[in-house]
């Protein structure tokens, strides 16, 4: 080789030596950059199969230097529902590249090796992976997707031939159920989502809450994303608020496959400069691409800064009602009656929230108190003012002849009756004098107190 073939083999090599190191000062973080999208993916329960699918689309698309995918990947070590992607168990850090792959060997961080928490029922987990990404990748912009159940179960439905051959897989015999730990969230009072079946824990609301809250005290988290069943709810949106501007969640349980990341991240990769708000529309409209009128279905975007005053009324209208009393209770009750509850459509059936201007319209339509109807619309219209965008199939809105859902962006508690209050596990989280992991809704809000006069308790 001569010698100018041997600086140019040289200047080539360090090029490529150059190139690794943008890479990886691009890989650590950038004044440049737009958005650091944050997944925390808690797989280690049933939904492991659907958490790999959700990785490959995100890497359908990956980081770009204007956008960081990066996301926490646990896999459950007590029981497995998939040996795919190397059958690994543990939980990782990882940046998502394009063609990135959910393996440990393309793992930025091994978890368990760094110290940090594993437990990804616990808020500190969620914390430590918050510090982690803003810290390698920080950014103008955050999006923060909490991916796992929420307060329910997710169908397991199949939205493609390989989830399909996934669900085969993780079918079981009825011996090989009563080894398989249940994978049941907090349903009621007090809230919650992502259950770790490794350790047993629950995350609730009230911690993401005060996580949020403590990591970005300096300046709002923009985006909050429940990529998990019932999470669209007043209660949830209230105690994000103070330290949240926009959260996407939904109203309904959600399908095991859950968002398909590739079709927003695409847009966003596209458009790096985009806003908060249109971000969530992108998310909410992906998502109604994805599943149209096939099932029982929603997603919304909800504007928190609307929410202080949507609460406001809606405190006014309960306190209203409170005071006429009787009569205007059970027009309340006989509303109740006449709309479906989310989660209605599994066995058992939940019984426990209602879209809440589906709630308004039918009492409006019970009521003869025109004071008390006129405060029901004013709450209605705030609601409206808080939802950006709103996707509900068909069948999850007003269909024709049958009691509908309504979903119209925010459902509310409102159990059937007081025995399923009671029954509930966690119904103390609706209790004004509970302490522990209080809802700000209930305590601050005069909703509960009506609550409690509708269901007699």
């Amino acid at each position: 080789m001569g010698l100018l073939s041997v600086r140019g083999w040289l200047r080539a090599l360090f090029g490529v030596a150059l190139g690794l190191a943008a890479g990886a000062v691009w890989a650590q973080g950038s004044a440049e950059r737009e958005w650091t999208v944050m997944v925390y993916m808690n797989a280690k329960n049933n939904l492991e199969p659907f958490a790999l699918s959700n990785f490959h689309s995100m890497a359908a698309v990956g980081s770009t230097p204007k956008v960081s995918v990066v996301a926490q990947l646990g896999r459950p070590s007590t029981f497995r529902y998939t040996d795919e992607d190397g059958n690994w168990s543990g939980v990782y850090r990882f940046l998502v590249n394009k063609n990135s792959k959910p393996r440990p060997e393309q793992a930025l961080v091994d978890v368990a090796k760094s110290g940090d928490s594993t437990d990804m029922g616990s808020p500190l987990a969620l914390k430590q992976f918050i510090q982690w990404s803003k810290k390698t990748h920080p950014a103008k912009h955050y999006m923060l997707v909490i991916w796992n159940h929420g307060q329910g179960w997710r169908f397991q439905l199949a939205a493609n031939n390989a989830l399909k051959r996934q669900a085969v897989r993780a079918a079981l015999t009825k011996q090989e159920m009563d080894t398989v730990p249940p994978t049941t969230p907090a349903v009621g009072g007090y809230r919650a989502v992502s259950s770790d079946d490794d350790t047993g824990k629950i995350l609730y609301n009230r911690e993401v809450q005060e996580v949020i809250a403590a990591e970005f005290a300096q300046s709002k988290l923009d985006l909050l994303g429940y990529d998990a069943c019932l999470m669209a709810m007043l209660e949830t949106a209230y105690g994000v608020a103070p330290s949240v501007n926009v959260m996407v969640g939904s109203q309904e349980l959600e399908p095991g496959s859950g968002w398909r990341y590739s079709t927003w991240l695409d847009k966003l990769v596209a458009k790096p400069g985009m806003g908060v708000e249109d971000l969530s529309k992108a998310v909410v409209e992906s998502y109604r691409q994805q599943y149209l009128d096939e099932y029982l279905t929603t997603l919304s975007a909800v504007r928190l800064s609307a929410i202080a005053e949507l609460a406001k009324s809606l405190s006014d209208f309960s306190n209203g009602v409170r005071q006429v009393g009787d009569a205007e209770l059970q027009a309340l009750r006989k509303a109740r009656a006449s709309v479906l509850a989310y989660g209605a459509s599994v066995v058992p059936p939940l019984r426990t929230s209602v879209d809440l201007s589906a709630l308004l319209k039918a009492y409006e339509t019970n009521s003869k108190n025109a004071a008390l109807k006129t405060k029901s619309a004013k709450v209605r219209a705030d609601l409206a003012k808080a939802v950006i965008s709103n996707y509900a199939s068909s069948r999850s809105q007003y269909p024709d002849g049958e009691t509908p859902y309504g979903s119209e962006g925010l459902a509310i508690y409102y159990p059937e009756s007081s025995e399923l209050f009671y029954k509930d596990y966690f119904h103390e989280g609706y209790l004004k004098k509970n302490t522990d992991r209080p809802v700000d809704f209930v305590q601050k809000e005069t909703w509960a107190d009506l609550l409690y006069q509708l269901l007699e308790i």
